[in-house]
């Protein structure tokens, strides 16, 4: 397919299917700050590709194989690739002609592998509803709860065998973006879903317990540091939290490991809106928004050029934490 040839629609999931079948030499890459679904649908992606003999290659923003030891070790190493501005990346991806981009609103959440990616024949599968269809082929569904559950729609499509390492890794990212089906984007197929994996003997409470788990020691310190920094709004609807990047040096912990903080404030009962505000970099504001039933925290994050879902959005600020706190709570009020 000729780039030249691009339409910017929402493809089936036959089309896609069509051409994963007639194509080969495929980049595998999700979202600058992977979560859990982002993680588990490249790796079930990946998986996916290797079953049918198709050369792949994972693109990694860090090195998130120790965090996520359950489905790395399926891989060695020459299966990924971490972003160093230190290799020749241009000679490296010749090699390749496709790239799948998953669980990405738009180009940007592509950090420093956009412009590399641009150069490719772009399939984009994403559930994020303000989502351009920036690929030559789209799938982008906002009702659906995951990205993963979308993959394994189109692997049961193909008939894929289903195995332990594809299982979990659909499972992981189901699971990651539904908070363990407790969140309102769960809906009876998700739940049909899990159910389906685990009559497949996916371990589903093992999953449950490696995304609620605490990576260390370290890391629940600062977790203690965070809840004592907790506040809340005169209306008792908003509740925030902050974490300087003093307090996050202090704690030595690796700063990739910073995240879902945000639930906290959130899931205090009569809260609507939780807000983390993490000052991840000098006067660099990596801000996470949750909602429970009515606001919709993705025109929040737009404010402030950021995006994502009604219930779960984020964004990046520079500035001074003080004032950008103060900002983000003056927006946030105009919906309570």
């Amino acid at each position: 397919m000729k780039r030249g040839r691009m339409k910017l629609k929402n493809n089936s999931l036959q089309v896609i299917s069509d051409f994963i079948k007639n194509n080969d030499n495929f980049l595998i890459i999700g979202h600058i700050d992977p979560d859990g679904d982002a993680v588990g649908s490249i790796m079930a992606f990946k998986f996916v590709l290797d079953q049918l003999n198709k050369k792949s290659l994972l693109l990694l923003h860090s090195d998130i194989s120790k965090e996520y030891r359950l489905l790395f070790k399926y891989l060695n190493k020459n299966s990924y690739l971490i972003y160093n501005k230190n290799l020749e990346i241009e000679k490296i991806l010749s090699e390749y002609k496709n790239v799948v981009v998953l669980d990405t609103a738009n180009l940007e959440r592509l950090g420093k592998w956009k412009s590399f990616i641009k150069k490719f024949n772009i399939l984009n599968i994403d559930h994020h509803y303000d989502n351009p269809k920036f690929g030559l082929i789209n799938y982008v569904n906002p009702d659906i709860s995951a990205v993963g559950e979308i993959l394994y729609n189109l692997f049961l499509l193909n008939n894929i065998k289903i195995d332990k390492k594809i299982g979990m890794a659909v499972a992981l990212a189901v699971l990651a973006d539904t908070g363990s089906l407790k969140y309102s984007n769960s809906n009876s197929d998700t739940f049909r879903l899990i159910a389906d994996l685990k009559d497949k003997g996916i371990d589903i409470v093992k999953i449950n317990r490696f995304l609620e788990s605490f990576p260390s020691l370290e890391y629940l310190k600062l977790l203690g540091n965070a809840l004592a920094n907790i506040e809340i709004d005169e209306l008792g609807k908003v509740a925030w939290l902050s974490l300087t990047k003093n307090e996050i040096e202090k704690s030595e912990i690796n700063i990739e490991q910073i995240n879902n903080l945000v639930n906290y404030p959130r899931d205090i009962k009569g809260i609507e809106v939780g807000i983390s505000f993490i000052e991840k970099e000098k006067d660099f504001i990596d801000i996470s928004f949750r909602s429970h039933n009515y606001l919709d925290v993705s025109k929040v994050a737009q404010k402030f050029n950021g995006g994502g879902h009604p219930r779960a959005s984020g964004a990046k600020i520079k500035g001074k934490l003080n004032q950008v706190v103060l900002d983000v709570l003056k927006e946030v009020k105009k919906y309570v």
